[in-house]
């Protein structure tokens, strides 16, 4: 007997699929804008005050320094230059330029969910596409996101097209899938570094799987495009400090903050990072997890990995009512790590899967903010819905066999 539900169809849209994607997009874009208009303006903070700053002092004096009055390599120069931009055009066109940035942000966060259903439906058809835009639209933090001045939305905007174009490419093996994909990833890597690790390992995967020398290619491509668009910061690195910078100097200070088992903010007892040199502070963080592996060993093994798991993904980014905690939790937490799980082993959402596993396990060597599992939440939108929607389809599958 044939069997009616199983194929998932990822081929061309049919119309009444296009209708409602842009309707879905239409109403994100519509609810975007109206919290943008209806919340109350946020002051800037921390980090926002250092990127705003370090913006206006770009286009005032022509160089790069975060916090600082001289050039740095402090941060990578992707959201600078992307708030640069903003305001630039912001001054032409004689608008507020924080304003701008804004509403620019609403529009690359509603591309976000475009790109959310573009890669569910590789794993679960049109059904699991709207299933998980739907959820990354009204996901409460998604909605915040877009009025900070902050790396997150432009960063998870252009994270997901590297995740698209990966898929893409070890679909069809085109070497221009392959360029994209790199290209994505360096883009990526400039917005936020988190990311650069992952250059190589989905071709490693694949090669292990499949023995296909193809993949060895594409590899070589995908490198090459992420050098290009690397090296115009690698040559500023060097022509201005003398040396080779591959991305940015800021890791030590995540790095030493992370060594203060269950104080993320340095607040109880002496501080950990005061009088400590930037140069100095990765290997006082080392030394730190040594010794404190000596006289606690439990208590560290324990920081490191339920502590911080539970400071990362139990809590959403921001402060929300019951019901927005309950849906982070119980979808984009509980049904997003078990699709993840499943979905490791479907070739086309093995990647997204795994990226989820890999930036978790990264995370858990620095200090751990809820801020940073952000940009995997459209990720596990995606793992939720694609595990849904193979649950019901595997449940219709049973009842129409055993009519």
């Amino acid at each position: 007997m044939l069997n009616r539900y199983s194929p998932v169809k990822t081929g061309q849209m049919s119309k009444a699929e296009k209708i409602i994607l842009i309707l879905l997009l239409l109403v994100t874009l519509g609810t975007r804008l109206y919290y943008l208009y209806t919340s109350p303006v946020l002051k800037l903070s921390h980090d926002e005050i250092g990127y705003h700053e370090m913006t206006l002092r770009f286009l005032d004096q022509g160089f790069l320094g975060y916090y600082s009055s001289e050039p740095s390599a402090y941060v990578t120069p992707g959201f600078p230059l992307f708030l640069a931009a903003v305001y630039f055009f912001a001054g032409l066109l004689h608008l507020e330029p924080l304003i701008t940035v804004r509403l620019v942000q609403v529009i690359i966060s509603t591309g976000s969910v475009f790109l959310v259903y573009l890669i569910a439906r590789k794993g679960g058809g049109p059904a699991a596409g709207f299933l998980a835009a739907a959820l990354a639209a009204v996901y409460p933090p998604s909605l915040m996101a877009n009025n900070r001045i902050l790396t997150e939305v432009l960063y998870v905007f252009v994270l997901l097209g590297y995740i698209y174009s990966v898929i893409v490419a070890f679909e069809r093996h085109g070497f221009r899938w392959h360029a994209l994909s790199g290209a994505a990833l360096a883009t990526a890597v400039l917005v936020r570094p988190a990311a650069a690790p992952f250059l190589a390992v989905p071709y490693i995967i694949h090669f292990i799987l499949r023995r296909d020398p193809r993949i060895l290619a594409g590899l070589l491509v995908a490198v090459s495009a992420f050098c290009l668009v690397m090296t115009p910061w690698w040559v500023r690195n060097y022509l201005v400090f003398d040396k080779f910078i591959m991305f940015a100097t800021q890791s030590g200070d995540p790095i030493l903050r992370g060594t203060d088992p269950y104080d993320r903010y340095d607040r109880i007892g002496p501080s950990i990072v005061e009088n400590v040199p930037p140069s100095e502070k990765t290997k006082v963080a080392f030394q730190r997890i040594k010794e404190g592996l000596k006289t606690d060993p439990w208590l560290w093994i324990k920081w490191f990995t339920v502590g911080k798991l539970s400071f990362l993904w139990l809590r959403p980014w921001g402060v929300y009512t019951a019901w927005a905690k309950g849906l982070h939790f119980w979808v984009f937490v509980v049904m997003g790590w078990l699709g993840a799980f499943f979905n490791l082993f479907d070739s086309r959402m093995r990647w997204p899967a795994l990226f989820v596993v890999f930036s978790t396990l990264i995370q858990l060597a620095f200090i751990p903010i809820e801020r940073y599992m952000y940009p995997l939440t459209p990720i596990m939108a995606i793992m939720a819905a694609v595990l849904l929607v193979k649950i019901v389809r595997k449940a219709l599958d049973t009842a129409w066999l055993n009519r």
